[in-house]
């Protein structure tokens, strides 16, 4: 890229000297209504050129800055925005281990209470048939 600057601003230059050396008479400048100076085509046009080219150079420079800032507040702006979502991925993590936590409970308890349920059952049944086996002599008398 800065060959093809290098080239671009080599021709300008060329094609301003060329010019130059061909148009060497007078010209008259006015630059106020009451002020008026006499000087050469080429000087004129040295001189517009480079005032062009520092004006072109600031408003660039002007335009760098301006996104520099710009760029820095948007980077700013990410940075906050990858710390709040590592901090919900954070959330996320400790809300799931509570849930797994949670659910472990649950198993546990309903299989606690599952087995609690069957002892029951199981005592109730041997009551029952505790009940029916037992016979009184009188019974077996009659």
């Amino acid at each position: 890229m800065i060959i093809v600057d290098f080239l671009i601003l080599f021709v300008t230059c060329l094609a301003l000297a060329l010019f130059s050396l061909e148009n060497t008479q007078d010209v008259a400048l006015k630059i106020l209504p009451q002020l008026e100076v006499q000087a050469h085509l080429a000087l004129v046009l040295i001189v517009s050129m480079g005032i062009g080219a520092t004006l072109t150079g600031l408003y660039l420079t002007w335009i760098k800055v301006r996104n520099h800032f710009q760029f820095q507040g948007q980077a700013r702006q990410i940075k906050e925005r990858e710390n709040q979502i590592q901090q919900l991925k954070k959330d996320i993590e400790s809300r799931q281990t509570e849930l797994e936590l949670l659910r472990q409970e649950k198993f546990s308890s309903e299989s606690i209470a599952e087995k609690e349920n069957l002892v029951n059952e199981n005592q109730e049944s041997d009551n029952k048939s505790d009940n029916e086996i037992s016979v009184t002599p009188a019974e077996v008398i009659s």
